[in-house]
């Protein structure tokens, strides 16, 4: 059984005039367990809107989300979410950030010390641990973000745009990063951005959604194997073959947001 499967999702709800507008139409995938998914699509087309539906953050019009079979009907500890700001409490020191969500979920100290020192150690915050937020960079600052979503051992990772704020240098370093605890830890994870080369560099398969009302408009598996050349010619021409996909379903300016 997938570990996530959507079923005919629909998302809409009244704008700012008070009309109806669809964000999502007829949303039908599954994602298997240890899979990675990246969705890309024109701005405005319902990727964070579907991200957050999965999260069990924002409620659906009709169809359904399942995790093992189960009904997403709110936030669980089974998922894991990542958003593009990792919202760090800049009281708390890095440790303490990253513990927060087991500090809530009253989990023994003992447990707590033992899954620190294992994330800590995975996402090279060794020796940062007892800084405060704004004493660390912003790709520093979002490696403590994934650990802690991490820490709580869920079964599936949501990731929205976590690396576009940071530059290049350290998205790359993310990217590979993510790639190795993906690859320990054999997470299911599905991946928002807009970034092509980044989608088809990590995924092993891209989900593309058309403009609003969002709807998939194309599937792209990519059968390499880890670890992989940013520059192999299969990745750079799955990359193209997908922005020629979007030229010819998307508006002028939501192509530009891609270039």
């Amino acid at each position: 059984m997938p570990t996530i499967q959507i079923k005919n999702l629909y998302k809409s709800y009244i704008n700012s005039d008070g009309e109806p507008t669809n964000a999502l139409e007829n949303i039908n995938l599954e994602i298997k367990d240890g899979e990675f998914v990246c969705v890309v699509g024109p701005s405005g087309c319902g990727k964070s809107t579907l991200l957050e539906i999965v999260a069990g953050l924002l409620s659906h019009t009709s169809g359904e989300v399942l995790l093992d079979g189960v009904p997403v009907t709110g936030t669980s500890r089974d998922i894991g979410v990542v958003f593009q700001d990792p919202s760090l409490y800049p009281w708390r020191t890095i440790k303490k950030n990253i513990a927060f969500g087991m500090d809530i979920a009253k989990i023994p100290k003992q447990e707590q010390e033992e899954r620190l020192t294992k994330y800590i150690s995975l996402m090279n915050l060794v020796g940062f641990e007892n800084k405060y937020p704004s004493q660390l960079s912003g790709g520093m600052r979002q490696r403590a973000g994934i650990a802690r979503a991490l820490v709580m051992n869920p079964k599936v990772i949501l990731m929205d745009e976590p690396f576009s704020a940071v530059d290049h240098l350290t998205r790359c370093t993310l990217q590979d990063e993510l790639i190795r605890l993906r690859q320990e830890e054999k997470k299911t994870v599905l991946f928002i951005t807009h970034d092509l080369n980044e989608a088809v560099y990590l995924a092993d398969r891209v989900i593309l959604l058309t403009p609003r009302p969002g709807k998939i408009q194309q599937e792209y598996r990519i059968d390499l194997p880890y670890p992989r050349n940013r520059d192999d010619a299969f990745l750079t021409h799955t990359a193209a073959t997908i922005m020629t996909d979007i030229t010819t379903g998307s508006r002028k300016d939501d192509v530009e947001y891609y270039i």
